[in-house]
């Protein structure tokens, strides 16, 4: 009898450890980071793991079941923004993290929208938690793929940007200009891709509801060097914004041709090139007044949340520069939601950490972080409810946010020579017609720009 009992008590006891969850016994947290690494994207976004894993494991780790775990990082370059690497490759490079190295929770990419929405149905077989924290952004993900069937989706969570937020925020800037500055044409100037040239079209369906007159339209090849051509069409359209689309490197000699050639269009978009902290030593200077998207509050010195300002210089000495833009916050603050939702829920196990993601709450770099039903953290203007963009302009060698108002940390300023072509005020534009419509046409201005301007 009483050899029946003590058997009886192990074999609960056997049954209780078979039962238990995985992390009662593991040694660390284990998370894949897939990222395309070769690129800026995926060098953003290592960058920022990195310090967020530093900073956690200095504090002991992540907290679950009465114990502190450190995290391990397992990164792999899935190449996805190279054009020569398929679809297949790139998710067979994901899903080695998941078979080979057994992560635990998965955070970056695939960048690459369309690779992004495939891995989505690798994740839903695998029991596994996927923060999406670098590119990305196609709205098909939260309108379209998750809520064709949240269920098998639920494991896929987005903390990156998303397009359409994106398209929102250029509509709102593009209308503070057209109202404070009475700027109403527009030329659009695009890198001559399928990508680049879609995105013009988006934009000029805002801009045209929103009062804009689209006054010319250029795509250049990707190895243009020699923009004047165009520069001089934006010139004679009489264009106030040269609204630009492009990635590639060879940016820097547009804006140093149109700060010699001092073409009267505020240049404003998406420009790759015009991230980098180091662009105004490479173009020396002649990137000044440019208006770039960062995407990410935080990126520039900033005091959006009481963190912004300390993940801007932490990361500046970790890494000896300035943080450049896409990927570099949302990666960073990843860590701190996977960290936030496993303490809350004492597991890595999806079922039990997706309500805990679900319900997460948590200031962060770029604003509050919350999700919506769809797994998309909410944007807005409001850091005290939402994430936050951020657009900047280069001034003094420095890239400043000057959109949205929240995070401002400076207003835009103009070029001189379109302080004197474009009149802010009606009056004046009206008084000096003839000086614009000269100009317009792409004659000499009447009074000399040299005398105007030393």
């Amino acid at each position: 009898m009483q050899e029946h009992r003590y058997g009886f008590a192990g074999l609960l006891l056997l049954l209780c450890i078979g039962s238990a969850d995985a992390q009662t016994t593991r040694n660390d947290i284990v998370v894949g980071c897939p990222l395309p690494l070769t690129t800026s994207y995926g060098d953003n976004g290592r960058k920022g793991l990195i310090l967020a894993t530093e900073q956690i494991n200095a504090k002991g780790g992540i907290w679950m079941g009465g114990k502190k775990y450190p995290v391990k990082l397992e990164f792999v370059d899935t190449g996805d923004l190279d054009p020569n690497v398929s679809q297949d490759a790139a998710l067979a490079k994901l899903e080695s993290l998941l078979t080979e190295k057994k992560v635990d929770v998965l955070i970056g990419g695939p960048t690459r929208s369309e690779y992004g929405l495939a891995a989505m149905d690798m994740i839903a077989k695998h029991d596994v938690v996927h923060i999406v924290a670098s590119g990305c952004y196609t709205s098909k993900w939260n309108r379209e793929k998750f809520p064709s069937d949240p269920k098998t989706y639920r494991k896929s969570f987005r903390i990156s940007g998303d397009i359409a937020w994106y398209l929102h925020e250029t509509k709102d800037l593009l209308e503070f200009l057209r109202k404070k500055y009475n700027f109403t044409k527009m030329f659009l100037l695009t890198q001559d891709t399928l990508m680049c040239r879609d995105a013009a079209k988006l934009v000029k369906k805002i801009a045209v509801e929103n009062g804009w007159r689209i006054v010319g339209e250029e795509s250049a090849p990707t190895e243009t060097r020699d923009f004047r051509t165009y520069l001089t069409r934006c010139t004679r359209s009489g264009a106030q914004v040269l609204f630009l689309w492009n990635y590639s490197p060879n940016t820097s000699f547009l804006f140093e041709q149109w700060r010699t050639m001092e073409v009267p269009a505020l240049p404003l978009g998406y420009v790759e090139a015009a991230e980098d902290p180091d662009f105004w030593k490479k173009t020396d200077g002649k990137c000044v007044f440019s208006v770039i998207t960062l995407s990410e509050a935080g990126v520039t010195l900033s005091d959006v949340t009481s963190l912004s300002r300390d993940f801007y210089l932490a990361y500046q000495k970790r890494w000896g520069a300035p943080p450049r833009s896409t990927s570099c916050a949302a990666c960073y603050e990843a860590l701190f939601v996977l960290k936030d939702a496993a303490q809350r829920a004492a597991s890595l196990k999806p079922d039990k950490l997706i309500p805990a993601m679900e319900s997460i709450d948590l200031p962060v770099v770029r604003g509050q972080l919350r999700f919506d039903k769809q797994h998309q953290c909410v944007f807005g203007y409001d850091p005290k409810t939402s994430i936050l963009g951020n657009w900047a302009q280069w001034q003094d060698g420095k890239r400043v946010t000057v959109w949205p108002p929240a995070g401002k940390m400076g207003d835009i300023k103009l070029p001189p020579w379109l302080n004197w072509w474009w009149p802010k005020m009606k009056k004046d534009s009206s008084s000096r017609g003839e000086s614009n419509r000269r100009h317009a046409a792409g004659d000499p201005p009447i009074q000399s720009r040299a005398k105007i301007y030393k």
